[in-house]
């Protein structure tokens, strides 16, 4: 089984495990949720736990994996890049130079991060030819590629490798957990245009803007479904456990909810609020607060955003465990900025594909070919050409 392709998607809360052979079929998959205080011993339990089911239910050491990772700490570059030519030329010729050129570009301005996506989002000739496909037999006088590119700092990267290792985990690539999730499940909706996934995570939210069907701009902040807890227990003085059950069962409806023990204290959340006296009312505004700040923080506020030039509004498509733990909102302060509110079905399964189908894409092999570049460069080939 020396085939298969491993995908991991690793949150600060939960960690989901898939494994696909060449067809792109999944043929294992698990996940775990972290629960250890110390998020560091937690993790390498989890991970190791799901390591080791995997290879006794498969047969097979598993060694090398690709990751999802998400935080607040990716950078987002948007870099246009031009060259012209003196007489006409293949455009395949220099499409994939004029690519490394930006990478290099990118990477010794920023050295301090990491490439993890080369997205092209324009490919323009000839001063204002738009084209979709590099074909071999056009001719160009000029080339113009406007790319994005989503980063992370090397040190974090080594921080996350250094983490795998210890389980005898390689990771070969690393890539945006949200913009991962956010592409793929685009395909699964009929709006295509003026899209804004907002994936609430653990403790940080991302916000992905689309246009004409292109991934346009990524902003992440360090506030995610932690704080509307953290909120809860402050204001009403509950411990954190509770407050996490209180906010997951105020979600759901009100007869399922009285019928169900609650699974770490056998109380049924509805009995113990009136027994409290919590107010129902000071609950759902706590966490429609905390809705209002992350979408204002990450989308309101954002001078991308705001630069918009659009007849038609943005649609906001909610993804992440976050989201999952929200109540049907009615009181979002800038409900009237967006055209619709969309709560995105997601589950292990579908993040695990949205890992594969990105994996295996045209686009991410954009950052995997210039990372096998980086490895060999003048000096490498010049004594490797002497040591035969």
């Amino acid at each position: 089984m020396s085939n298969l392709e491993t995908i991991i998607d690793c949150g600060s809360k939960n960690i989901r495990l898939g494994v696909f052979d060449q067809s792109l079929e999944k043929i294992y998959s698990s996940n775990a949720t972290i629960t250890e205080f110390d998020e560091n011993i937690g993790f390498k339990k989890s991970l190791n736990k799901l390591i080791r089911d995997a290879e006794k239910k498969l047969s097979t050491h598993l060694v090398n994996v690709n990751l999802l990772y998400d935080t607040s700490k990716f950078n987002f570059i948007d870099l246009s890049i031009k060259k012209s030519f003196d007489q006409p030329t293949f455009i395949s010729n220099h499409y994939d130079s004029l690519i490394e050129e930006a990478n290099f570009i990118v990477s010794e301005n920023n050295f301090k991060d990491q490439v993890i996506h080369i997205i092209v989002n324009n490919i323009i000739t000839d001063g204002n030819k738009q084209i979709e496909v590099i074909s071999e037999d056009i001719k160009i006088k000029s080339l113009i590629l406007e790319i994005k590119f989503i980063c992370l700092n090397k040190s974090i990267v080594s921080i996350i490798s250094n983490k795998f290792k210890k389980n005898n985990l390689n990771i070969t690539n690393i890539y945006c957990s949200s913009y991962v999730k956010s592409i793929f499940f685009k395909k699964n909706l009929e709006i295509k245009n003026n899209l804004i996934f907002l994936d609430i995570g653990f403790e940080r939210t991302s916000a992905l803007f689309f246009n004409n069907n292109k991934f346009q701009f990524l902003n992440s902040v360090a506030i995610g479904g932690n704080n509307i807890t953290k909120d809860i227990s402050k204001i009403l003085k509950l411990n954190i456990e509770y407050s996490e059950d209180l906010k997951i069962e105020f979600n759901k409806d009100e007869n399922e909810v009285s019928f169900k023990k609650n699974s770490s204290n056998d109380i049924n959340l509805y009995s113990e609020i009136t027994k409290k006296n919590i107010s129902i009312d000071l609950l759902k505004q706590i966490i429609e607060a905390r809705v209002n700040e992350i979408i204002e923080l990450t989308i309101l506020n954002n001078n991308y955003f705001k630069k918009i030039n659009s007849i038609e509004k943005q649609c906001i498509v909610f993804i992440g465990n976050g989201s999952k733990l929200l109540p049907n909102i009615y009181s979002i302060n800038s409900k009237k900025t967006f055209s619709d509110l969309i709560f995105f079905e997601e589950n292990d399964s579908k993040i695990c594909d949205a890992g594969i189908n990105y994996h295996r894409s045209h686009e991410s092999y954009l950052t995997k070919n210039k990372k096998k570049l980086k490895k060999t460069g003048f000096f490498e080939k010049f004594f490797n050409l002497f040591s035969k």
